[in-house]
Protein backbone atom coordinates (compact mmCIF):
# COMPACT_ATOMS: atom_id res chain seq x y z
CA UNK A 1 0.00 0.00 0.00
CA UNK A 2 1.34 3.13 -0.98
CA UNK A 3 0.71 6.91 0.24
CA UNK A 4 -2.32 7.33 -1.91
CA UNK A 5 -3.90 3.98 -1.67
CA UNK A 6 -3.98 4.68 2.47
CA UNK A 7 -4.81 8.50 2.12
CA UNK A 8 -8.13 7.22 -0.13
CA UNK A 9 -9.09 4.61 2.10
CA UNK A 10 -9.25 6.98 5.00
CA UNK A 11 -11.22 9.42 3.36
CA UNK A 12 -13.77 6.71 2.86
CA UNK A 13 -13.49 5.70 6.28
CA UNK A 14 -13.94 8.96 7.61
CA UNK A 15 -16.97 9.67 5.16
CA UNK A 16 -18.99 9.73 8.05
CA UNK A 17 -17.76 12.26 10.24
CA UNK A 18 -18.23 15.77 9.72
CA UNK A 19 -16.75 17.53 6.63
CA UNK A 20 -14.21 19.83 8.57
CA UNK A 21 -12.52 17.26 10.92
CA UNK A 22 -12.46 15.03 8.24
CA UNK A 23 -10.68 17.50 6.19
CA UNK A 24 -8.37 18.29 9.02
CA UNK A 25 -7.78 14.56 9.30
CA UNK A 26 -6.27 14.01 5.76
CA UNK A 27 -4.54 17.33 5.32
CA UNK A 28 -2.85 16.14 8.78
CA UNK A 29 -1.94 12.38 7.39
CA UNK A 30 -0.58 14.41 3.93
CA UNK A 31 1.21 17.00 5.60
CA UNK A 32 2.83 13.99 8.00
CA UNK A 33 3.93 12.08 5.02
CA UNK A 34 5.43 15.10 2.61
CA UNK A 35 7.81 16.01 5.90
CA UNK A 36 8.78 12.44 6.19
CA UNK A 37 9.69 12.33 2.50
CA UNK A 38 8.95 9.67 0.16
CA UNK A 39 11.56 7.30 1.92
CA UNK A 40 9.87 7.40 4.70
CA UNK A 41 6.87 6.21 2.80
CA UNK A 42 6.10 2.81 3.77
CA UNK A 43 8.16 2.89 7.43
CA UNK A 44 5.10 5.50 8.11
CA UNK A 45 2.54 3.25 6.99
CA UNK A 46 3.50 0.57 9.55
CA UNK A 47 3.91 2.93 12.06
CA UNK A 48 0.23 4.34 11.63
CA UNK A 49 -1.39 0.91 10.62
CA UNK A 50 -3.73 0.16 9.13
CA UNK A 51 -6.70 2.87 7.34
CA UNK A 52 -9.58 0.97 9.07
CA UNK A 53 -6.83 1.54 12.52
CA UNK A 54 -6.15 4.99 11.87
CA UNK A 55 -9.93 5.84 11.34
CA UNK A 56 -11.07 4.05 14.61
CA UNK A 57 -8.47 6.26 16.47
CA UNK A 58 -9.62 9.39 14.79
CA UNK A 59 -13.54 8.58 15.53
CA UNK A 60 -12.64 7.82 19.31
CA UNK A 61 -10.77 11.07 20.07
CA UNK A 62 -13.76 12.76 18.12
CA UNK A 63 -17.12 10.87 20.07
CA UNK A 64 -14.59 9.00 23.05
CA UNK A 65 -15.73 5.29 23.69
CA UNK A 66 -19.16 5.91 21.64
CA UNK A 67 -17.46 6.07 18.25
CA UNK A 68 -18.23 2.64 17.89
CA UNK A 69 -21.90 3.53 18.42
CA UNK A 70 -21.78 6.17 16.17
CA UNK A 71 -20.89 3.82 13.48
CA UNK A 72 -23.74 1.45 14.60
CA UNK A 73 -26.29 4.20 13.74
CA UNK A 74 -24.78 5.93 10.78
CA UNK A 75 -24.94 2.49 9.08
CA UNK A 76 -28.57 2.18 10.31
CA UNK A 77 -29.56 5.23 8.91
CA UNK A 78 -28.25 4.37 5.60
CA UNK A 79 -29.23 1.35 5.21
CA UNK A 80 -32.73 2.87 6.39
CA UNK A 81 -31.98 5.59 3.14
CA UNK A 82 -31.07 3.00 1.33
CA UNK A 83 -34.41 0.48 2.09
CA UNK A 84 -36.69 3.71 1.62
CA UNK A 85 -35.17 4.52 -1.90
CA UNK A 86 -35.77 0.49 -2.67
CA UNK A 87 -39.27 0.36 -1.68
CA UNK A 88 -39.84 3.70 -4.04
CA UNK A 89 -37.85 1.81 -6.73
CA UNK A 90 -40.24 -1.11 -6.25
CA UNK A 91 -43.46 0.54 -5.91
CA UNK A 92 -43.01 2.42 -9.11
CA UNK A 93 -42.05 -0.65 -10.78
CA UNK A 94 -45.27 -1.96 -9.82
CA UNK A 95 -47.11 0.79 -10.96
CA UNK A 96 -45.38 1.08 -14.41
CA UNK A 97 -46.45 -2.79 -14.06
CA UNK A 98 -49.95 -2.74 -13.49
CA UNK A 99 -50.32 0.45 -16.15
CA UNK A 100 -48.72 -1.62 -18.57
CA UNK A 101 -50.97 -4.83 -17.93
CA UNK A 102 -54.16 -2.73 -17.74
CA UNK A 103 -53.56 -0.36 -20.42
CA UNK A 104 -55.91 -2.20 -22.77
CA UNK A 105 -58.40 -2.29 -20.51
CA UNK A 106 -57.99 1.92 -19.44
CA UNK A 107 -57.95 2.81 -23.59
CA UNK A 108 -61.41 0.45 -23.54
CA UNK A 109 -63.25 2.88 -21.03
CA UNK A 110 -61.50 5.92 -22.04
CA UNK A 111 -62.59 4.79 -25.52
CA UNK A 112 -66.19 4.53 -24.31
CA UNK A 113 -66.51 7.39 -22.52
CA UNK A 114 -65.20 9.46 -25.27
CA UNK A 115 -68.03 7.99 -27.38
CA UNK A 116 -70.62 8.32 -24.90
CA UNK A 117 -69.64 12.35 -24.41
CA UNK A 118 -69.26 12.84 -28.40
CA UNK A 119 -72.94 10.88 -29.00
CA UNK A 120 -74.43 12.86 -26.15
CA UNK A 121 -72.81 16.40 -28.20
CA UNK A 122 -74.34 15.08 -31.26
CA UNK A 123 -77.46 14.28 -29.76
CA UNK A 124 -78.17 17.28 -27.95
CA UNK A 125 -77.53 19.19 -31.31
CA UNK A 126 -79.83 17.13 -33.06
CA UNK A 127 -82.49 18.04 -30.46
CA UNK A 128 -81.81 21.85 -31.33
CA UNK A 129 -81.94 21.22 -34.77
CA UNK A 130 -85.31 19.88 -34.27
CA UNK A 131 -86.41 22.44 -31.79
CA UNK A 132 -85.07 24.99 -34.43
CA UNK A 133 -87.50 23.40 -37.20
CA UNK A 134 -90.46 23.39 -34.57
CA UNK A 135 -89.98 26.84 -33.64
CA UNK A 136 -89.84 27.58 -37.45
CA UNK A 137 -92.69 26.01 -37.97
CA UNK A 138 -94.75 27.11 -35.14
CA UNK A 139 -93.85 31.16 -35.99
CA UNK A 140 -94.81 30.69 -39.72
CA UNK A 141 -98.19 29.08 -38.44
CA UNK A 142 -99.13 31.46 -35.91
CA UNK A 143 -98.11 34.61 -37.90
CA UNK A 144 -100.27 32.89 -40.40
CA UNK A 145 -103.16 32.21 -38.17
CA UNK A 146 -103.12 35.47 -36.66
CA UNK A 147 -103.39 36.85 -40.23
CA UNK A 148 -106.03 34.63 -41.12
CA UNK A 149 -107.80 35.78 -37.88
CA UNK A 150 -107.79 39.36 -38.47
CA UNK A 151 -109.03 39.12 -42.16
CA UNK A 152 -111.85 36.81 -40.55
CA UNK A 153 -112.75 39.60 -37.93
CA UNK A 154 -113.23 42.12 -41.10
CA UNK A 155 -115.07 39.80 -43.34
CA UNK A 156 -117.91 39.02 -40.88
CA UNK A 157 -116.66 36.22 -38.98
CA UNK A 158 -115.40 37.93 -36.19
CA UNK A 159 -115.63 34.97 -33.55
CA UNK A 160 -113.55 32.72 -36.65
CA UNK A 161 -110.88 35.01 -36.51
CA UNK A 162 -110.81 35.78 -32.42
CA UNK A 163 -110.56 31.76 -32.13
CA UNK A 164 -107.81 32.21 -35.26
CA UNK A 165 -106.23 35.08 -33.56
CA UNK A 166 -106.13 32.99 -29.94
CA UNK A 167 -104.36 29.81 -31.81
CA UNK A 168 -101.64 31.47 -33.79
CA UNK A 169 -100.89 33.57 -30.47
CA UNK A 170 -100.94 30.43 -28.38
CA UNK A 171 -98.18 28.90 -30.98
CA UNK A 172 -96.30 31.84 -31.20
CA UNK A 173 -96.18 31.60 -27.17
CA UNK A 174 -94.71 27.89 -27.85
CA UNK A 175 -92.54 29.08 -30.17
CA UNK A 176 -90.90 31.85 -28.14
CA UNK A 177 -90.44 28.70 -25.20
CA UNK A 178 -88.72 26.64 -27.83
CA UNK A 179 -86.11 29.58 -28.84
CA UNK A 180 -84.88 29.67 -24.88
CA UNK A 181 -84.50 25.96 -25.15
CA UNK A 182 -82.69 26.63 -28.24
CA UNK A 183 -80.73 29.43 -27.10
CA UNK A 184 -79.86 27.20 -23.69
CA UNK A 185 -78.64 23.85 -25.43
CA UNK A 186 -76.18 25.82 -27.94
CA UNK A 187 -75.04 28.27 -25.12
CA UNK A 188 -74.42 26.56 -22.73
CA UNK A 189 -74.85 22.42 -23.18
CA UNK A 190 -72.70 22.13 -26.54
CA UNK A 191 -70.17 24.60 -25.54
CA UNK A 192 -69.67 22.76 -22.50
CA UNK A 193 -69.59 19.36 -23.61
CA UNK A 194 -67.07 20.71 -26.27
CA UNK A 195 -65.05 21.89 -23.73
CA UNK A 196 -65.47 18.72 -21.39
CA UNK A 197 -64.04 17.03 -24.51
CA UNK A 198 -61.13 19.26 -25.41
CA UNK A 199 -60.07 18.83 -21.57
CA UNK A 200 -60.08 15.08 -21.94
CA UNK A 201 -57.85 15.41 -24.75
CA UNK A 202 -55.72 17.36 -23.24
CA UNK A 203 -54.98 15.99 -20.24
CA UNK A 204 -53.22 12.33 -21.27
CA UNK A 205 -50.38 14.76 -22.42
CA UNK A 206 -50.61 17.46 -19.22
CA UNK A 207 -47.85 17.17 -16.66
CA UNK A 208 -49.85 16.11 -14.27
CA UNK A 209 -47.25 14.24 -12.82
CA UNK A 210 -48.98 11.42 -14.75
CA UNK A 211 -49.73 7.80 -13.08
CA UNK A 212 -46.69 7.18 -12.48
Amino acid sequence: MNREEFLRQLEKLLSDIPECERREAIEYYQNYFEDAGPEMEEKIIEELGSPQEVAASIKKNLFGEDYKEYDFINEKKMQESYGRQEGMITRRMMVVIIVVLTFPLWVGIAGGAFGILVGGIAAAFGVAVAFLAVVIALLIVGFLLIGIGFANIFTGLPAVGLILISVGMFLLAFAVLGCIVIGWIFGSVIPWALRTVVRLCKKPFQKRGALI
